[in-house]
């Protein structure tokens, strides 16, 4: 599992600057540098400030739009961001940036680079050029100014945010940079504003912070509203810890999130998908058949909170020695809020009729749990959710009084056993437990 290589090193880049577009023309890029701050798992305050500095260039096309275009909004940074003491994979920092629109148009854009950076990269290089993109609907006639009001690095283990200079909470408390620019918008053919006066891109994961984090259901947006590439995770590798009675292990296996649809509109039943390839080796025992199911937690966290559970059928029977298959589970909830919602995997519980196993990133993993570094984001949008994605081929719900409906699906279980692991005795030993 890669953590993002900010952590432990400055993000010392080459200075740069901001390009204004007034009308059709475009002026030369200037110098900025961005404060910066390091959040683990996406929670907590930041560590690790830093300060950014390169070569921006904000710009958009058309230059000079007409009420009812759509307008596509670019940030260019020249070197990018210096590479910590870790070795990077191409596509390893999805970046996002959030643009706060102002004057005639009020809003914000979210521009997307999902493959960052573009190739691999060694550890204390720059991690090369940045071009997001992302669109709006030009709505009324008159000067819309455009400012980057923060950049987010979204590696799945640590995200970094940046906003204006200065050391505070970029996340929870961006402050405008002074990457800016500004166009004037033409009135359209009939000499009317579009429907919506609000930008049409979705929130960013800055949203839960920024003056858009609050979007209700019913705000207004346009039909060609862009989507946000979902950040689903792995496949990767992930070690955590697991609990059986008094004995704690290690469980390694390659793991998977996902979420689909990974752009819905509001109101849309959303299926989380969470997979791992393998469930360690069991002991000298055999598990009878429907002895074992997996469930798993999984926090909502951003534009919605709450939990989704996740569970699975019960294994067949399992020979004893045997290595126990991986499994698949999903769980659904319905997506209420537009934003960029993120989904923790928060812990594994393997359940069995004489005992459980706990699994999480605890040193204790039923005393002191800890979220798991197994983490995805999608957005949902600001338009209502289509009919097919209401329906959603929703199964039985269940919740408390339908703030977060979830529903238990299929997937498949273990009993995580081992060097020093809890062997079950089948129910006809009468529930007697040994250990190795």
């Amino acid at each position: 599992m890669r953590r993002i290589a900010m952590a432990a090193a400055a993000l010392t880049v080459a200075c740069a600057g901001l390009a204004v577009v007034t009308g059709t023309a475009a002026a030369a890029p200037v110098d900025a540098s961005l404060g910066c701050r390091l959040y683990f798992s996406d929670a907590g305050t930041g560590t690790s400030p830093t300060t950014w500095a390169d070569t921006f260039t904000l710009s958009q096309s058309p230059a000079s739009p007409a009420a009812g275009q759509t307008v596509t909004v670019t940030l260019a940074a020249v070197a990018g961001v210096t590479n910590g003491p870790v070795p990077l994979n191409a596509g390893d920092v999805p970046v996002r940036v959030t643009v706060a629109l102002g004057g005639a148009q009020t809003g914000t854009v979210t521009l997307d680079q999902a493959a960052y950076p573009a190739a691999a990269k060694a550890a204390g290089v720059p991690l090369g050029p940045i071009s997001a993109t992302g669109t709006y609907t030009a709505a009324a006639a008159g000067t819309v100014t455009l400012v980057v009001r923060q950049v987010a690095f979204a590696n799945t283990t640590a995200t970094t945010y940046c906003s204006a200079s200065g050391d505070r909470d970029h996340k929870a408390a961006p402050v405008d940079t002074p990457v800016t620019a500004s166009a004037v918008v033409t009135p359209g053919p009939s000499g009317s504003a579009s429907p919506s006066a609000s930008a049409s891109a979705s929130a960013s994961p800055s949203a839960s912070a920024s003056a858009s984090a609050s979007v209700s259901p019913s705000a207004s947006a346009s039909s060609t509203e862009a989507a946000t590439p979902a950040e689903t995770f792995g496949p990767a590798s992930v070690t955590m810890k697991c609990k059986t009675l008094s004995t704690i292990r290690d469980w390694t296996a390659t793991h998977t999130l996902t979420m689909s649809p990974a752009n819905p509109g509001h109101g849309a039943n959303v299926t989380v998908t969470y997979t791992f390839d393998n469930g360690g080796k069991n002991g000298p025992a055999p598990i009878a058949a429907g002895d074992l199911k997996p469930t798993a937690t999984v926090k909502l966290s951003g534009a919605q909170s709450g939990t989704v559970k996740l569970t699975g059928p019960a294994y067949g029977s399992i020979a004893a020695q045997a290595t126990v298959p991986g499994a698949t589970l999903t769980g659904q909830f319905v997506a209420s809020t537009p934003g960029v919602v993120t989904l923790t995997v928060a812990d594994i519980l393997f359940d069995h009729p004489q005992v459980d196993t706990e699994c999480n990133k605890g040193s204790d993993p039923v005393t002191s749990p800890a979220d798991t570094t197994i983490v995805a984001r999608f957005t949902v949008k600001s338009t209502p959710a289509t009919p097919s994605e209401v329906t959603g081929e929703a199964l039985p719900k269940t919740g408390d009084g339908g703030i977060l409906p979830v529903i238990l699906l299929w997937g498949t279980a273990l009993l995580l056993t081992g060097v020093g692991a809890l062997v079950v005795l089948p129910r006809r030993a009468r529930r007697r437990i040994v250990l190795e």
